[in-house]
């Protein structure tokens, strides 16, 4: 349905990634894995950048594909069935910029957007996530709320003093400049926060504990710290105290991002479980041709295709200027369960050989566990629908 919205070109587009997601990531991806976040392997990095894919929504002023946000997302899902840990990498590019995007100065968009475009292989890193429970989000009177952030910042002479940390930073090593979420003002709760897209050659920032995930481990993550880090005004995102209104302008606008994700790790475990099924041999048959096992396939199959329908309705209304709160939060909620669910389904349907590390399979189970919690839990999600019933 959605993908006759989109243009030949684009469907084009989209087939092309595809076929370079086979050919050059996919056979990587085991190592990819196996490599973790210690030693950095850029080859992917350079490949998309190579195509202009670490970012293709940045529009085509700034050196981008200017892709919309229905075939960025479809363009994900294709890398991501290849490698999720790649795809994250573009997803985490993508989110340090939005708020560029959306509330940027000119100034700031010519200096950090280009340098994720044109060929060059740069990467952001986005730190928004608390290794404590600072960052305290609430629902009160149908409106979210974020109190404070472990990043604190204070005026002096019209700059910004930052100091704390912020922990899980996606491509936190391998970024040359990071978009961070400050608290100016305990005391006070949308008004306290604001966004500093920084680079991170200023002094004070320094890379911390490197963190390894039990999934999407090509994409980098660390702690970084901040100690009395001075802000120029010119990398300030929006007014002052803006910070609450820009990052859930973002996140709406985000979440289908990691949905396609999901969706790709939920692909790729389907085709894997398909596959296996109909080689492998029970009693004298092909283990497809037993009902249980082709009527999971096909329950698999009805759960992929609701998933992807649901990112895709909400990609086009973020395209269409429409009101897509609701629809990005069911999306990332059906699109992680899609993913957690279809690749444990598969690893029964592989086997024992699924259970091995470095099989394909298990490796689809933790990066969707990863991807459940990445950009909100499906509780935080909930909450967010609950408060606009």
């Amino acid at each position: 349905m959605f993908r006759s919205t989109i243009s030949d070109q684009d469907r084009d587009l989209v087939m092309m990634v595809r076929d370079l997601a086979r050919q050059e990531i996919a056979p990587q991806a085991v190592l990819y894995d196996a490599q973790g976040n210690e030693n950095f392997d850029w080859s992917a990095v350079d490949l998309l950048a190579e195509h202009n894919l670490l970012a293709p929504g940045i529009s085509q002023k700034y050196g981008g594909r200017g892709l919309s946000h229905l075939t960025t997302t479809m363009i994900l899902e294709e890398i991501a069935v290849a490698c999720a840990g790649v795809a994250t990498v573009a997803v985490a590019n993508m989110h340090t910029v939005s708020p560029l995007v959306t509330s940027g100065t000119e100034a700031q968009r010519q200096e950090f957007l280009t340098q994720l475009t044109g060929g060059k292989a740069r990467l952001g890193a986005l730190a928004m996530t608390e290794n404590r429970p600072n960052l305290n989000i609430s629902v009160v009177n149908s409106q979210v709320e974020i109190i404070s952030s472990s990043v604190t910042g204070y005026w002096q002479d019209n700059c910004l003093i930052l100091n704390g940390f912020k922990d899980y930073v996606l491509n936190g090593q391998v970024a040359s400049f990071i978009t961070v979420l400050v608290s100016l003002d305990r005391s006070e709760k949308k008004s306290g926060l604001q966004i500093v897209v920084l680079p991170v050659s200023l002094p004070g920032i320094r890379m911390g504990a490197v963190r390894h995930k039990i999934g999407l481990k090509y994409c980098n993550s660390c702690e970084i710290i901040f100690e009395n880090v001075k802000v120029e005004p010119q990398y300030i995102v929006g007014k002052p105290g803006s910070g609450f209104l820009i990052f859930m302008q973002n996140l709406d606008r985000m979440l289908p991002y990691a949905s396609a994700v999901s969706l790709g790790v939920a692909r790729a475990a389907f085709e894997t479980a398909v596959a296996v099924a109909k080689k492998r041999n029970i009693m004298g048959h092909p283990s497809f041709e037993e009902s249980a096992v082709s009527f999971a396939l096909v329950d698999m199959a009805a759960q992929l295709n609701a998933a992807r329908q649901s990112v895709y309705l909400a990609s086009w209304l973020i395209d269409k200027e429409l009101d897509s709160s609701q629809a990005s939060s069911k999306a990332k909620i059906l699109s992680s369960r899609a993913a957690h669910e279809i690749s444990s389904k598969a690893m029964e349907i592989v086997g024992g050989r699924a259970c091995i590390k470095g099989y394909p399979s298990e490796i689809y189970l933790r990066d969707a566990e990863m991807l459940s919690i990445i950009d909100g839990s499906e509780q935080f999600h909930k909450s967010l629908i609950a408060a606009q019933l």
